[in-house]
C-alpha cells in the first residue's frame, strides 16, 4: 500500500469577527487533512463559515488561531510575499458567482495566473485547455461566459 503525501492539515482553526456581544465566531475549532489525490467536500447552509474557512487554508484571511499546513509550509509563519507567491503557485478559485473578466473567454480567464507566472501566452493557454478539460469544463476558445 502507498502513502500518499498530506496535501493540506489545518489544525484549531478559529475566526471571529466583531467585538463584544458584536462578536461572532465563523470558524469554531476546525482540524482535518487531505492528502494528495483526494477530494473533500465542504456543505453546510449559508453563512455556517465554509467560505471564511477556505479563505483562511488559501492564505487570504489570518486565523484568530490554528495552523495551517499546505506541503509541509506553515503558511501562516510565512513573510508576506512568500504568501503571495504561494497564492499565485498553489491556490485557484471557482467562485459561485465566478468572477471571472468577461471581456475573456472562459480559457483566457483560467491562464491568468499562469500569465502572471509570465509563463508564454500558447503555454498559458494549452494548460488552461486542458486543466478545463480534467474538471469536467472542456471550453473552446471563443465560449464566453
Amino acid at each position: 500500500m502507498s502513502m500518499s503525501k498530506c496535501a493540506i492539515k489545518a489544525v484549531g482553526l478559529n475566526k471571529w469577527f466583531g467585538e463584544g456581544e458584536a462578536r461572532t465566531q465563523a470558524v469554531k475549532d476546525v482540524s482535518f487533512e487531505v492528502n494528495f489525490g483526494e477530494m473533500l467536500y465542504v456543505v453546510g447552509p449559508s453563512g455556517s463559515g465554509k467560505t471564511t474557512m477556505l479563505s483562511i487554508i488559501s492564505g487570504i484571511l489570518r486565523p484568530n488561531s490554528g495552523s495551517v499546513m499546505v506541503e509541509d509550509t506553515d503558511i501562516w509563519n510565512i513573510g508576506n510575499d512568500q504568501l503571495a507567491e504561494f497564492r499565485l503557485h498553489k491556490i485557484g478559485f471557482v467562485f459561485q458567482d465566478y468572477h471571472l473578466f468577461p471581456r475573456l473567454t472562459t480559457v483566457e480567464n483560467v491562464a491568468i495566473p499562469l500569465i502572471l507566472q509570465h509563463r508564454p501566452w500558447d503555454e498559458a493557454i494549452a494548460e488552461a485547455e486542458k486543466d478545463l478539460e480534467i474538471v469536467g469544463l472542456k471550453a473552446g476558445r471563443s465560449l464566453r461566459r
